[in-house]
């Protein structure tokens, strides 16, 4: 039920209202009642009614300042404004204030159900609205645990890198990653005695017991947020909480009561991979695939290991572009999309991730340099080859490996990708912009060609080869308005140079322009022109 408080200083108002209207047919009830502004205020704020009649001059306290009170105490309630001719002034204010009608006294039956017909559908809308937005709510944060790892998997295997992306939502599921070894598990049920790999189930239940070890064993001391990165293998990131210096040395101690654990309570063994220190979520794929290297190397020194990256430095190791590459794919798509914000942007990435890299080699860095310019040019071959422009491709591809090589600094390197992104860009945003031009060039002159049909912006889109969303996109965007309006606009100038010749009748020239309807075409022709196609007739011949 909605409640409703009356506050007016006239009985016969108050009563009239408490009659005259059948609350229960709106689900509402009259909670209470006042003579003034005083009491009135008192109730609404002990009551919290849903709707509020009020009259707004009264003693003590007048309609206007009760209002103002209603909305910093409820601002969904509904204030329904009772006033005579004489206050249509102070009425204006109110509605200003956030009243939600008024109402002239005396009123008919009529309207006060209206006005109350209205405020309930919208208190039912609004509180519709809120129990949905809580449902979802609550939905969201049963969901935030799926949702962390999820978000933390994308950034684990480079599949989101967009930093502004994962910094919104790292602050909205509350993940903060600061400085942090990443710890990667590795199950090995089944892989000593040549047994067949464990079901779904066991699967599940194997990881499940890893985790909740690995979180007994660590939380103590450490911070530890777990990632499941495939059926076999656990990541977890752990940060000390007191920044010990013996942080590593923890950690190591830690994983080996870890596998003890695991070896005699599950009855299998887990080899673990220890990366070096990381900083920030964007330098887990590195992290990661240090862990992976290690891994890969428990071929020499055998299961149920713990293998700390540090510890591969004697082993052959082969630099790679892999830890960029997720930057790499993303300035690409800006650059194909011809978006230059974008492709600032990326740049600025790839530019910040470069420097927190630290210690790769300067051979490393020019090559990832050099396959994205590559990379980038083979881009702007083939936008130059759609646009039919003969430029010196090869020269220019040649020079600019010249200039990598000659780079003394991330700066320079930095400046020639720059360059040559949002060259690359700005020639396919070129070339985006004249084909829509083109497109809809295509769609005019079809228009132009069949106004006098019945026309559809079906067959302009066909005729133009793309979608009738795409089409009815364009109109809006570049001519600033629909295609509705746009074919009108061409029918009455067509009809005016028609109207002047005086041996076509009006509704002979209605249907050459395509409106076979001689009335619309009148009314259609009024509303653009101002007057009717016979007064338009009439202006012309004089």
């Amino acid at each position: 039920m909605y409640k409703v408080i009356i506050v007016d200083d006239e009985p016969i108002i108050r009563k009239g209202l408490k009659n005259i209207i059948n609350w229960k047919q709106f689900d509402c009830e009259i909670c209470a009642e006042a003579s003034d502004g005083v009491e009135g205020s008192r109730l609404i704020r002990e009551l919290q009614p849903d709707i509020v009649f009020t009259d707004i001059k009264m003693p003590e306290v007048d309609g206007l300042t009760m209002i103002r009170e209603i909305k910093d105490v409820i601002p969904s309630s509904k204030v329904i404004i009772l006033t005579g001719y004489r206050d249509f002034d102070y009425a204006q204010e109110a509605i200003k204030l956030g009243a939600f009608d008024f109402i002239l006294k005396p009123s008919k039956i009529e309207e006060l159900t209206s006005v109350v017909k209205r405020a309930v559908k919208e208190l039912k809308f609004q509180r519709d609205k809120t129990e949905e937005i809580e449902k979802l709510r609550k939905h969201f944060e049963q969901n935030i645990p799926i949702l962390r790892e999820k978000l933390l998997y994308d950034i684990i295997y480079g599949i989101n890198a967009n930093q502004e992306d994962i910094a919104g939502k790292m602050e909205l599921f509350s993940i903060n990653i600061d400085k942090y070894i990443l710890v990667v598990v590795e199950n090995e049920s089944g892989d000593d005695d040549g047994s067949s790999k464990p079901d779904q189930y066991n699967s599940h239940l194997y990881q499940f017991g890893i985790i909740n070890t690995f979180d007994e064993t660590f939380s103590d001391d450490l911070d530890v947020i777990s990632i499941s990165i495939s059926s076999k293998r656990i990541a977890f990131i752990v940060q000390s909480k007191n920044h010990r210096n013996d942080f590593m040395e923890l950690i190591q101690k830690k994983c080996d009561y870890l596998q003890e654990i695991i070896q005699n309570c599950f009855g299998f063994t887990v080899t673990i991979a220890i990366s070096s220190e990381g900083t920030g979520a964007m330098q887990l794929p590195l992290k990661l695939k240090e862990c992976s290297e290690a891994l890969e190397h428990k071929f020499y020194i055998g299961n149920n290991s713990i293998i700390c990256y540090k510890d591969l430095n004697s082993f052959f190791k082969c630099e790679d572009n892999s830890v960029l590459e997720s930057f790499q794919r993303l300035l690409m798509e800006g650059i194909k999309s011809g978006n230059e914000s974008v492709v600032k942007m990326r740049l600025m990435e790839i530019s910040e991730s470069v420097d927190k890299l630290g210690g790769v080699s300067r051979e490393y860095l020019k090559n990832f340099y050099w396959n994205t310019v590559s990379l980038i040019n083979n881009i702007r071959v083939s936008v130059s080859t759609a646009d039919n422009e003969k430029g010196k491709v090869n020269k220019d591809i040649s020079s600019l490996f010249k200039m990598i090589e000659r780079c003394d600094s991330v700066r320079e390197l930095n400046s020639i990708l720059e360059e040559i992104a949002l060259s690359v860009a700005s020639k396919v945003n070129s070339f985006n912009n004249k084909s829509i031009k083109l497109i809809l060039k295509k769609a005019v002159d079809y228009i132009q060609s069949h106004y006098s049909e019945q026309v559809s912006l079906n067959e302009v889109a066909e005729h133009a080869y793309v979608s009738t969303y795409y089409i009815s996109r364009m109109f809006k965007k570049e001519l600033g308005k629909n295609f509705v309006d746009y074919l009108n606009e061409i029918r009455i100038e067509k009809a005016k140079e028609l109207l002047k010749d005086i041996r076509f009748k009006t509704y002979e020239v209605a249907e050459m322009v395509g409106i076979p309807d001689a009335h619309y075409f009148s009314k259609l022709f009024k509303k653009h022109e101002g007057v009717t196609p016979s007064e338009y007739r009439d202006s012309v011949g004089n």
